[in-house]
């Protein structure tokens, strides 16, 4: 939505609105709080990670088979396998597994962001969509470096990931990246490529979401920008392209699609949780949730990533 006003042009998104009331709504009830451990954070933000985030990534199969030969249970087998191969990364390489993890969801994050704006990506969008992922994910961890400290102070297994969470190598990045990102914003605007309508937009969403990361405690608030920024972005992508596809003609047929996968992973996950639970699994809930999240986000990001080539 574009609205001038005193000769400024104002752009809202719908998604926009409900990040910023949401954050506004909740910011008192963060300061009230005090400090927010990890475990508590968890407890709050996994639902909405879970039935509101899962869900854009439940459809893989019916994505990536649009136009393509190979067949669903050879998908979900080929898919399966990769989730095995980054499980085992993360047992004998758990640090190369992460950043690994870090990497892909930059430019997966990058590309949900961007993808509306060119056909045809030239590089210089791939590399906005890479530096624009590294910037907000460096500046996560950087807003947030005191609860990962003590997060790698308890257990051993997040002490592993030491190296990668050093304060200033980590500063280094954010303040690379974030001039990067918005060097590429001028030059794609210099070149037409992006209106300044666009330009203005974009510096307003990565200055919220930087924002709403220095003030929230970690979870909190990547799960705002995780849910209202990326997950319903890419679930009203994938409605509109399977709706002009006549694979579903309407929201709830939409929603019965993306069930079936979203409701095995969530039970998946609380197996593996009951497993912890029960000291049959000896890990963090939260290590482990890391581990599940990025070995899914591996495939995940490969079919998007030809999905975006489709629409």
């Amino acid at each position: 939505m574009l609205v001038k006003s005193t000769g400024i042009y104002s752009i809202m998104t719908k998604a926009i609105f409900v990040f910023i009331a949401s954050f506004l709504l909740i910011l008192p009830f963060v300061f009230n709080a005090g400090d927010i451990t990890l475990s508590s954070q968890l407890m709050i933000c996994a639902p909405f990670l879970f039935f509101l985030g899962i869900p854009h990534g439940a459809i893989d199969n019916v994505l990536f088979l649009r136009g393509n030969q190979i067949k669903n249970r050879e998908f979900i087998g080929v898919y399966l396998v990769i989730i095995a191969s980054n499980i085992i990364l993360w047992m004998i390489l758990p640090s190369i597994a992460y950043l690994l993890f870090l990497l892909l969801s930059a430019y997966h994050f990058g590309q949900s962001q961007f993808s509306h704006y060119s056909d045809k990506p030239s590089l210089f969008y791939k590399a906005l969509y890479f530096f624009w992922g590294v910037s907000i994910l460096s500046g996560l961890v950087y807003f947030n470096i005191g609860e990962i400290q003590v997060l790698m102070n308890q257990q051993d297994e997040f002490a592993a990931l030491s190296s990668l969470h050093e304060e200033s190598i980590v500063l280094y990045t954010f303040l690379l990246a974030t001039c990067i990102t918005f060097v590429l914003l001028v030059f794609l605007s210099i070149k037409n490529l992006l209106d300044l309508e666009a330009l203005f937009m974009e510096t307003l969403v990565i200055a919220l979401v930087l924002i709403c990361f220095y003030l929230m405690p970690i979870l909190i608030g990547f799960t705002l920008y995780f849910v209202i920024l990326h997950s319903f972005k890419v679930l009203r992508e994938e409605y509109l392209f399977l709706n002009s596809k006549k694979v579903v003609n309407s929201i709830g047929n939409f929603v019965k699609l993306v069930m079936p996968f979203t409701l095995l992973s969530i039970g998946g996950i609380a197996l593996l949780f009951g497993l912890i639970y029960l000291n049959i699994l000896s890990i963090p809930y939260g290590y482990l949730l890391l581990i599940v999240i990025s070995s899914i986000t591996l495939p995940h990001v490969f079919v998007m990533n030809r999905f975006y080539n489709l629409i």
